[in-house]
């Protein structure tokens, strides 16, 4: 039996908050017959293979119908300037029995999601909290 088990690659997992003025720009890449307003991430996080060189690349927002990509955010340094691009999607698929498709935009550098090891686990944070961080 030949079972695929992916290699483990590091994510670069480098972030950003994506500005105010930005969010109607990501959401102005939508069809014009889109009757609900898409959902744009703001807390942006490249999915890449960790990387010392090139750009970081983070998912903002899917658009809606086949085939259409999604939009993302491109930076250079933490900083730096940040661009939005529509992608099309990466349409290559993991190798049984995982058989599922990557997240990431077509000809991505790096290994496909499926093959990135993760170890940030997202947790629930209050929407606004106005503790003060403890001194250890």
């Amino acid at each position: 039996m030949n079972d695929f088990v992916p290699a483990p690659l590091p994510v670069c997992g480098a972030r950003r908050l994506l500005p105010d003025q930005l969010v109607p720009a990501a959401r102005a890449f939508a069809p014009p017959d889109t009757t609900e307003p898409e959902h744009v991430d703001r807390d942006l996080r490249c999915v890449l293979q960790a990387h010392a060189a090139g750009d970081h690349h983070a998912y903002v927002m899917h658009i809606d119908g086949r085939d259409t990509g999604s939009v993302w955010a491109r930076w250079d340094r933490s900083e730096g300037p940040l661009a939005l691009t529509v992608l099309p999607d990466c349409r290559v698929r993991a190798p049984e029995p995982l058989d599922e498709g990557c997240c990431q935009y077509a000809d991505h550098p790096g290994g496909h999601c499926y093959e990135l090891t993760d170890p940030w686990q997202p947790t629930a944070v209050p929407a606004v909290s106005t503790a003060h961080p403890r001194e250890m």
